[in-house]
């Protein structure tokens, strides 16, 4: 019997197919460019291949082909008929995270888990930060990764797919005393691993180490092709890094070669979500982007995300409009916000919709309301998703508002809030940053 690399019986017609879809599911688990390739050389091979089908909907989703990504799934589902039992819940779990049925790919998968510990692919789509835990509304995400991964533990042994996201889980939900040492043993595992190198990034930001962090991506982003998944936004934890270590200037050089719209490649939602992070980041510590560039991201946004969807990207695209002064068309998308909040296509329910307001009140400096709003909401921030890098700019933001609203003690205590559970270095010394700001912190292009 054929198996895939994690001993799971695969029904397919030659060994050709098998070894060219194992080669695709490991490119596509490195975030590594190729699987594209690999995995029309497997159904080129075998044409009936249902599980090969349903690799090719995750390359399709990266290029933003929806659509084919859909039919893909069609196709594997009526493949899959004549499958074994295994492979027809592997494919059903794929095909409704596809369709949007998250909360019904995660009921299912997680019976699946228990069943078929070593299926790799639907127990992936549980993971990381945009997976259906991260974007199911839990607040306790990170926790209910690790519960999970530690679950199917003892059927994995060493495995550098599952090392990283171990690994990773551990660092995000706050042991990066077990999380680190997983994650190098994957990079030494396979050092083309993308994923291992962005988990890196984070166990470097959560221990404060800005410089090896940003040592650490200077010397593993060269061999990763531009085009590549996390190109972009393993620039963006470089430019971080570079913000933290008081290099504005190299920062926004980072921005400008690896992450602005108009020279990122991958999906248009990372590209959004890490331009305007970068920007609202670097303009609280008083560097904003260039009008021109202000106007390009509002441009991009405008056109891309015009409507209300994912909510951590919804809030995002607030950000950028509210960095670029566009109050008309940030108006627009709290409206549309609020709409999918009433339909109830919004997981998280008006999280994200109150924190739309906190940063247009912010962008108008009202930063009295701001402060309020994003007081009551930054502790059920982790409902949205993200990472916790991602999400301490909402601390940050609420940490400005109460400094220019005359409340000191205030900021210090959300400061200390934090630097209290993690990244200690974002500490008083961080926060003198954002008070010694020029103000106004954003341009008003």
């Amino acid at each position: 019997m054929i198996t895939d690399r994690f001993d799971q019986p695969l029904t397919v017609a030659s060994e050709a197919a098998a070894e060219a879809y194992v080669q695709a599911l490991d490119l596509s688990f490195a975030s590594e460019p190729g699987a594209a390739e690999r995995i029309d050389a497997a159904l080129a091979a075998d044409p009936d291949f249902a599980l090969a089908y349903c690799v090719r909907s995750r390359t399709l989703l990266l290029e933003g082909r929806t659509g084919d990504a859909r039919a893909a799934l069609q196709r594997a589902r009526e493949l899959a008929a004549s499958a074994t039992p295994r492979e027809r819940d592997h494919v059903e779990i794929i095909a409704r995270a596809t369709e949007g049925d998250s909360a019904g790919a995660l009921h299912l998968l997680e019976a699946h888990a228990d069943r078929y510990p070593r299926d790799a692919l639907p127990l992936s789509l549980a993971l990381g930060v945009y997976g259906l835990l991260g974007f199911g509304g839990f607040r306790d995400f990170p926790e209910r990764q690790v519960v999970l991964l530690e679950r199917v533990a003892p059927h994995w042994g060493e495995d550098w797919w599952f090392d990283t996201f171990l690994g990773w889980a551990y660092i995000e939900a706050g042991d990066c005393d077990r999380g680190i040492p997983l994650v190098d043993r994957a990079l030494a595992a396979r050092p083309t691993n993308a994923n291992a190198a962005h988990a890196r990034a984070h166990g470097y930001y959560e221990a404060g180490a800005a410089a090896q962090g940003e040592a650490f991506i200077a010397d593993w982003l060269p061999c990763y092709d531009r085009s590549a998944v996390l190109h972009c936004h393993l620039c963006w934890h470089r430019a971080l890094f570079a913000l933290q270590l008081g290099e504005p200037e190299r920062a926004m050089e980072i921005y400008r070669d690896g992450i602005r719209p108009s020279v990122s490649r991958t999906l248009p939602m990372f590209t959004m979500i890490d331009c305007a992070a970068f920007a609202w980041r670097a303009a609280l510590q008083g560097h904003p982007l260039r009008p021109a560039e202000l106007r390009e991201l509002a441009a991009f946004t405008d056109d891309r995300f015009r409507k209300a969807g994912v909510p951590f990207a919804n809030v995002h695209a607030a950000v950028a409009l509210a960095s670029a002064g566009e109050h008309e068309a940030l108006g627009d998308l709290i409206d549309e916000v609020d709409a999918g909040v009433a339909a109830g296509r919004q997981p998280c329910g008006d999280i994200g919709a109150v924190i739309c307001r906190a940063f247009a009140a912010y962008a108008q400096r009202d930063y009295r309301r701001a402060a309020d709003d994003l007081y009551v909401i930054c502790p059920e921030t982790p409902r949205l998703g993200g990472s916790y890098a991602q999400r301490d700019l909402f601390i940050d933001t609420l940490i400005a508002a109460h400094l220019r609203s005359g409340g000191r003690a205030q900021a210090l205590e959300a400061l200390r809030s934090r630097s209290g559970r993690r990244a200690p270095h974002l500490d008083e010394g961080w926060m003198g940053r954002l008070d010694g700001a020029a103000a106004p912190p954003l341009s008003e292009s």
